[in-house]
């Protein structure tokens, strides 16, 4: 083990925590998510297209990246979605905290303390359960060298890369310039480059304020001349030697407004994975990058593309909706790209134009993507490539100007392997890749079944009694979001006050809660087991969190989250540890 990695080690056994004991995996709540993401605006801001340059090198190498604030809470990830799921098993995920007193020694929590670069590999975790990683991580500073938060690249041990730690340094280091040259008034480059750790030679960057003093360093600079020389003068040597790399532009990090990330008003709930993807939809919408939305059918990708598409720059241009599913294969360039008077027996005599000119300066939204044949897929990554499209039937191109937002319920890193999706068009599209969780793994279906009620057209308000929305919530929800929509419409026609109760709720393939042993075409969901269970130990334990958790064997941080989890409203009081 590496001296940092011994220290980190050495802290965790004073700090009592045990080996073979789980990590504190809570998650903090949405609304403290939203504060801490608000906070870190401008981290966030300058990270991201560094992490969308590096996403296909995650994805082909099975890594994930993520950035973390100053304390430890991880704030943003992108990378290979198979490692991701994989990865949230330990909560390596937004909302998690990762600081040693939390998670023992790893990457994030150890070059907090360090404030140096680090990888963890396998064994070097202090849990057990971490031991399956390996974590490279590199410390982000502001030119004035306040420690801003952490750039971590993870993965399982076997896929460990030997560069992983170098790119996390690089973006790290990518990072504090961006602040360099965007908080000072000016930027000189010194004439001798500083050679980091690493061998790497950089650039040392010196930022100075109006009246020619060193407000900022970057860490090539901060070897060649010391942290003591901010609030000086660079001295007439120096000023002669450099050259001048920026002059006089608009500060960002400590005196420009936040940009105000526009609300998505028609999406609903709290559950942190929803605001994951809610709060990338938002940051996606002002930025010009291709979208592309990931998730089962019935989760909202149309909606959410919208909701981009309505809180950006295009709002007032059109927003062109194309389901790829359901558009023969010898029909599919026709309806893109349009096509000539007389092309092919039944086409319009005028001829029409194509999907993609009908946006105009708006989105055309490709739904169901990964559906579409492998020589529709040749024929839009020409157009994407090229940004013209020629219409059937005719030699004159035409220029396109829309932007694109993609969509599909298939993996599509397993329908490369299985070649049946191209590898060069998937990374045109996934400029930003948002994933919609499930409605089995939101912790809000009541909060959204509620929001859904309300738009349900009818005359009085309805409310869900107790009884409905313990159903709802021990229900699977194959269909998501769609099926959850027509059951509560179903629910609204079967009520005869204004409350829906449990007997208006129709569920398919849902086991009668009143009969006392599910048959066999009526099986439980393990939500609903789960869930049963913990109100049961509930009310034997008398409310008492730390006597239910035991009788259930989990940990007490564990219990408090599934309480929220399935939003359990039996008492509970609070007790010493």
């Amino acid at each position: 083990m590496s001296t940092i990695v011994q220290q980190s080690w050495k802290r965790c056994q004073e700090s009592n925590l045990k080996v073979t004991e789980k990590a504190n995996d809570q998650i903090i709540s949405a609304r403290r998510i939203k504060e801490i993401i608000q906070d870190n605006h401008p981290l966030i801001h300058e990270s991201l297209p560094l992490f969308n340059k590096l996403a296909p090198f995650l994805l082909s190498t099975e890594h994930i990246a993520l950035l973390s604030d100053r304390e430890g809470n991880i704030i943003q990830t992108i990378g290979d979605p198979v490692f991701a799921n994989q990865a949230q098993k330990v909560q390596l995920q937004i909302g998690a905290n990762w600081t040693e007193d939390y998670k023992g020694t790893n990457a994030i929590g150890t070059a907090l303390i360090a404030q140096q670069p680090i990888q963890v590999q396998g064994e070097q975790h202090y849990f057990l359960e971490n031991r399956f990683l390996t974590c490279s991580a590199a410390p982000v500073f502001s030119p004035a060298g306040e420690l801003l938060g952490i750039i971590d690249i993870s993965t399982r041990k076997e896929y460990s890369h030997p560069f992983a730690l170098t790119i996390a340094c690089m973006i790290a280091e990518a990072l504090q310039n961006r602040f360099l040259l965007s908080d000072a008034e000016r930027v000189i480059a010194l004439p001798t480059s500083s050679y980091l750790g690493d061998g790497r030679g950089k650039l040392a960057l010196v930022g100075l304020d109006r009246d020619e003093r060193i407000v900022g360093l970057n860490e090539a600079a901060q070897q060649q001349l010391g942290a003591e020389v901010l609030g000086a003068r660079v001295s007439a040597e120096q000023e002669r030697a450099s050259r001048n790399v920026k002059d006089h532009r608009p500060r960002f990090w400590s005196t420009a407004p936040k940009v105000q990330l526009k609300p998505f008003p028609r999406l609903a709930g709290s559950c942190p994975l929803f605001l994951q993807a809610k709060m990338l939809g938002q940051k996606a919408a002002q930025v010009d990058f291709p979208v592309i939305i990931l998730g089962e059918s019935g989760t909202g990708k149309e909606l959410f593309a919208q909701m981009v598409h309505e809180t950006g720059p295009r709002a007032h241009e059109p927003f062109i909706a194309v389901n790829c599913s359901s558009i023969p294969e010898n029909l599919i360039e026709s309806e893109l790209f349009g096509y000539e008077s007389g092309s092919f027996t039944g086409a319009h005599r005028e001829g029409r134009i194509g999907k993609f000119e009908a946006a105009k300066k708006g989105t055309i939204f490709l739904d169901e993507i990964g559906d579409m044949s492998l020589r529709a897929q040749a024929a839009l990554l020409r157009v994407l490539q090229e940004k013209i499209v020629t219409p059937v039937g005719s030699n004159q191109s035409r220029p396109i100007y829309a932007r694109i937002i993609a969509a599909t319920h298939r993996n599509l890193p397993e329908e490369i392997k299985a070649g049946r999706f191209r590898a060069d068009l998937y990374y045109r599209l996934k400029g930003v890749s948002i994933h919609l969780p499930s409605l089995k793994k939101r912790s809000d279906i009541i909060q959204l079944a509620e929001h859904l009620l309300q738009q349900i057209d009818t005359e009085q308000p309805y409310i869900l009694t107790t009884e409905a929305k313990d159903k709802l919530c021990a229900y699977s929800w194959p269909g998501n979001i769609r099926e959850l929509q027509g059951v509560l419409i179903q629910a609204v026609f079967l009520a005869e006050g204004s409350s829906i109760d449990c007997d208006h709720i129709q569920l398919e393939g849902l086991m009668d809660t009143d009969s006392p042993e599910p048959s066999d075409h009526a099986v439980p969901s393990l939500r609903e087991t789960e869930r049963k269970a913990i109100k049961n130990a509930l009310e034997k334990s008398g409310g008492n969190v730390s006597k239910a958790a035991k009788m259930l064997q989990i940990g007490r941080n564990t219990l408090y989250r599934k309480i929220e989890e399935y939003q359990i409203g039996a008492p509970i009081h609070q007790e010493e540890p």
